[in-house]
């Protein structure tokens, strides 16, 4: 099977489409406000990387945010879309709020990072299973096997 066919590869499930909105969306509003408010993007948790400024890291992971949100909305690529997310917000729970836990406690971190965790879960999901019926990757998927 080539590349390109397990990329595309996914079950005709009608319901993945629930799970590809919710995630997808997710990370567009989180991507579209990061570029909206500007203020967003000097926030602490940027200025902890000393790597390049913290404007450009939020650019950058705005960006992704909202290129990866549309494409998996669309389910076109999908688990090349959930990859980069699957990263960011792996990150943004290490860095993040992982330190949570010795200032306040493992439970004030698992309720601060519980949006996290599901959308971690959601991008998990998609990666392994595909985007299912209602997505360009089962369109280009039936095209491919005619």
């Amino acid at each position: 099977m080539a590349m390109k066919d397990r990329i595309l590869t996914t079950e005709p499930n009608k319901t993945f489409f629930l799970i590809r909105f919710m995630v997808g969306a997710f990370f567009l509003i989180g991507g579209v406000l990061k570029f909206s408010y500007p203020e967003l993007r000097e926030t602490g948790f940027f200025q902890n990387f000393e790597i390049m400024s913290a404007g450009t890291i939020a650019t950058i992971i705005a960006s992704l945010e909202v290129i990866c949100g549309l494409m998996i909305m669309a389910g076109l690529f999908t688990r090349v879309a959930a990859i980069p997310l699957l990263l960011i917000i792996s990150f943004t729970v290490i860095v993040g709020k992982f330190p949570i836990i010795s200032e306040e406690g493992f439970w004030l971190m698992a309720h601060i990072s519980r949006i996290d965790f599901a959308m971690f879960l959601g991008c998990t999901f998609l990666f392994i299973n595909g985007s299912g019926f209602w997505s360009l990757d089962w369109k280009m998927q039936q095209k491919s096997i005619v």
